[in-house]
C-alpha cells in the first residue's frame, strides 16, 4: 500500500450515532498510562474469554455467561483501542490497521474454534463458519486498497451489532438449542443451522461484491487506458 495511501471508512451501523457520541468520552476517561497497545492486548484475552466459556459449556451451560463476559469485554477493548489512539493524537495508522485486523482475524477463528469445541455447535460448522467470514474480510481488505473505500458495515450491521446478536443468542442458548434435522448421519441443532446460513450469507457478499467490484475496476482501468 502506498506510503499515504487512505481509504474512505465506510461504517453506517444501528449503534453508529451512539458510539460516535459516547466512545470519545470514554477514551478521554482513561487513566494516561492505559495505552492502544494495552486494549489490543484485552481484545486478544477476551477472544480466550469467549472460546473458553464456550468451551465449558461441555459441563454448564451456565458458562455462557462467561462467554457474555467476553463479549462486553471484547467490545470495550476493540472499540477503545482506536479510539484512544485518536483522542489523545497519537494514531500509527499504518501499524494499528494492520495489528488491528491480524487480532480482529485470530479472534474470530479462535472464537469460532471454542463453539466447535462446545455441544452448542458441530465444529465444521464452526470452521465454515471461520471462513466465510475470512472471506469476507479479505474482500474488504483488497477493496480498501483497490477502491479507497474501507467497508466496516453491512446492511447497517457492524461488529457491535453483532456482538448484541450473539449476547442475546448465548442467553436463548441457555434454554433452548433444539435439534431440527439430521444429515450425513449428523444431528443439526438450531445453532449449526444458524451457522451454515451466516455462512452461506457470507460468501454468497464475497462472490456478489467481489464480482461487481472486479467489473467497475476493470472498467475503470480500461477508460484510464484509452485515455493515455
Amino acid at each position: 500500500m502506498p506510503e499515504n495511501h487512505q481509504a474512505k471508512r465506510i461504517i453506517k451501523t444501528l449503534t453508529g450515532p451512539w458510539e460516535m457520541r459516547h466512545l470519545p468520552k470514554m477514551a478521554a476517561a482513561l487513566p494516561r498510562w492505559v495505552v492502544p497497545d494495552h486494549l489490543t492486548v484485552l481484545g486478544i484475552l477476551a477472544a480466550l474469554v469467549i472460546a473458553l466459556g464456550y468451551t465449558l459449556t461441555r459441563y454448564s451451560l451456565v458458562w455462557l455467561w462467561f462467554s457474555n463476559f467476553g463479549l462486553l469485554l471484547h467490545w470495550y477493548a476493540d472499540s477503545l483501542d482506536g479510539t484512544l489512539a485518536r483522542v489523545r493524537h497519537i494514531e500509527r495508522e499504518r501499524y494499528g490497521y494492520f495489528v488491528d485486523h491480524i487480532t480482529d482475524a485470530f479472534s474470530v477463528f479462535i472464537i469460532c474454534l471454542g463453539l466447535g469445541a462446545s455441544p452448542l455447535m458441530d465444529l465444521r460448522v464452526a470452521m465454515l463458519l471461520a471462513v466465510g467470514y475470512l472471506l469476507l474480510n479479505i474482500y474488504v481488505h483488497v477493496a480498501a486498497y483497490t477502491r479507497d473505500l474501507f467497508i466496516l458495515s453491512f446492511a447497517k450491521i457492524g461488529p457491535t451489532e453483532v456482538r448484541i446478536f450473539i449476547f442475546l443468542a448465548n442467553l436463548v442458548l441457555m434454554f433452548w438449542n433444539p435439534v431440527v434435522g439430521e444429515t450425513f448421519n449428523v444431528s443439526l441443532t438450531v445453532v449449526d443451522l444458524a451457522g451454515l446460513v451466516i455462512t452461506v450469507i457470507f460468501i454468497s457478499l464475497f462472490f456478489i461484491l467481489g464480482i461487481k467490484d472486479a467489473i467497475k475496476l476493470d472498467r475503470l482501468d480500461r477508460s484510464k487506458s484509452k485515455n493515455i
